[in-house]
C-alpha cells in the first residue's frame, strides 16, 4: 500500500492524482491501455478488464488506496 516494489506505492498513485480533475476516467484508461514513463522505466502492461471494473479501481486509488 505504501512501498514501492516494482512500481509506485497506490498511496503514491493516490497523492499524485487526488486533486486532478478528471482523474478517475484518466487512470482507468491508463489501467485498461498500460503505459511507460510515468513513474519509471517498468513498463505497466495492459489489463483485461470491463470500463466499469478498471473505473472502480480508479476510483479506490484516488480515493486514497484504502484498504
Amino acid at each position: 500500500m505504501t512501498n514501492k516494489i516494482i512500481g509506485p506505492a497506490f498511496s503514491d498513485v493516490a497523492a499524485r492524482y487526488a486533486r486532478r480533475a478528471g482523474a478517475e476516467s484518466h487512470l482507468a484508461g491508463k489501467i485498461k491501455s498500460g503505459g511507460q514513463g510515468v513513474w519509471g522505466a517498468m513498463a505497466m502492461p495492459s489489463q483485461t478488464l470491463s470500463d466499469s471494473d478498471a473505473l472502480a479501481i480508479a476510483q479506490w486509488l484516488v480515493g486514497g488506496a484504502k484498504k
